[in-house]
């Protein structure tokens, strides 16, 4: 595992004051503007607990997983949907979780969001088994681990014309075997579900998919782990089926029905990847601004200079309107999830998720940039959490389907909007 092993070079004052406490405070006086009492109180509540029970248990040499069940006990493996007692829940609750937590540990966040998040949607959409709700209620606790199978070697952002092969069984008992290789698995290697995809015909993929939960024990399922060195704690990796044997009772979208699955969950993936994405700008713009305002050059403080104050200010704003735009993602996702029959709805949704990823995704990467460059040598140091978060962000951007992927989405929009006029 990567070790933390330098020295803590920032003075004593400043060590003192960037603090995730510090830093909540001013993430909570632009936030709170934007939430209803409800709002608020959940997230306040979320931070104490990051605070007195989460961060203490942070280990940066070691992986994220470990505390998921901390995260679990409390509720916080998501927010998305009803789990047990645990409220208030919904989109937007879900991207405050994702913007807190990212600030607390981006790493953290972006294993949650896979397993709590990506793995979990399809069971609570599509599970009707026993074995599936077991599933289900393993991944909301915490106590399991879960991923997705969608990328693989040769099909990248060309998702739909996989090659991984899923057959029905010929003994009619509903059962179907995979056989094939995904990649960039997130939490993979060490995930004990996998929803996961095949067709039964490579040449009619959108007729002929199914969606799946394997498990892990399941003979021919193997996992290695990718070398991603921007995460070092979260694995991502190779998952392999070698003629997976899956039954009836773990198929969550039979033959067709998994095309249908598979792009139903993916409005939910993006919004949820904006909130993380929200998270980690707010705590690379937060640290810089605490930052600027306790370290002195030339016997003033840097955030006294135009060339510090200027650029952070014009930061704070482009992220005010991005997480503005963010929560009004949420406000449209609950909408068609009112309204899912509702075709135009959801294709617009789809097209605002995915040009609202795009924006939150590549600001995270760009004020993460910007802030090391203007804290200088320090934000290149593990003393601050900046480059921790440039790292992740540059996860953010490609995890749930590439810049120009998102923009190739909002183009297909802008056209039909366009040919309203002939």
């Amino acid at each position: 595992m990567f070790q933390f092993g330098g020295i803590n070079i920032l003075n004593e004052n400043i060590r003192e004051k960037i603090t995730t406490g510090n830093i909540f405070k001013i993430f909570n006086s632009f936030i709170i503007p934007l939430l209803s009492h409800e709002e608020r109180e959940f997230m306040l509540s979320l931070q104490k607990y990051c605070l007195d029970v989460v961060e203490p248990k942070i280990d940066l040499t070691r992986d994220v997983y470990s505390l998921f069940p901390i995260l679990g006990e409390a509720g916080y493996m998501q927010r998305l949907y009803p789990y047990q007692d645990f409220k208030p829940f919904g989109m937007r609750y879900e991207m405050i979780l994702a913007m807190v937590l990212s600030i607390v540990d981006p790493e953290l966040d972006l294993a949650r969001v896979v397993s709590g998040v990506l793995a979990m949607n399809p069971l609570y959409s599509h599970g009707k088994s026993d074995r599936e709700r077991h599933a289900l209620d393993e991944l909301m606790s915490g106590r399991k681990i879960g991923c997705i199978c969608i990328t693989e070697r040769e099909r990248g952002s060309d998702a739909v014309n996989m090659q991984t092969s899923a057959k029905a069984c010929t003994d009619d008992t509903g059962d179907v075997v995979f056989d094939g290789e995904k990649i960039f698995t997130t939490n993979g290697p060490v995930a004990d579900y996998f929803i996961a995809y095949g067709v039964e015909k490579e040449e009619n993929p959108r007729g002929t998919m199914y969606q799946a939960l394997i498990e892990r024990g399941f003979k021919g399922l193997e996992t290695h782990r990718l070398g991603i060195l921007s995460v070092p704690r979260v694995h991502i990796g190779q998952t392999i089926f070698k003629n997976v044997h899956v039954p009836r009772s773990n198929i969550l979208g039979g033959l067709g029905q998994g095309y249908t699955n598979l792009f139903r969950g993916l409005v939910a993936e993006r919004n949820t990847i904006i909130g993380s994405s929200l998270g980690i700008s707010w705590l690379s713009a937060i640290t810089g601004l605490i930052y600027a305002h306790l370290r002195k050059q030339f016997s003033k403080r840097i955030l006294e200079f135009q060339a510090v104050s200027f650029p952070i200010a014009e930061m704070l704003v482009d992220l005010m309107a991005a997480t503005n735009l963010g929560f009004s993602a949420a406000n449209e996702y609950q909408k068609i999830a009112k309204y899912p029959e509702n075709v135009e709805m959801v294709k617009y949704n789809a097209s605002f998720s995915a040009g609202t990823k795009y924006l939150a995704s590549n600001l995270a990467h760009r004020i993460s940039y910007e802030m090391q460059q203007l804290c200088g040598g320090a934000g290149y140091t593990d003393n601050l959490r900046i480059d921790k978060a440039l790292e992740v962000s540059k996860i953010q951007e490609i995890i749930g389907g590439s810049r120009n992927i998102q923009l190739m989405l909002v183009t297909q929009a802008m056209k039909t909007i366009v040919n309203m006029i002939g």
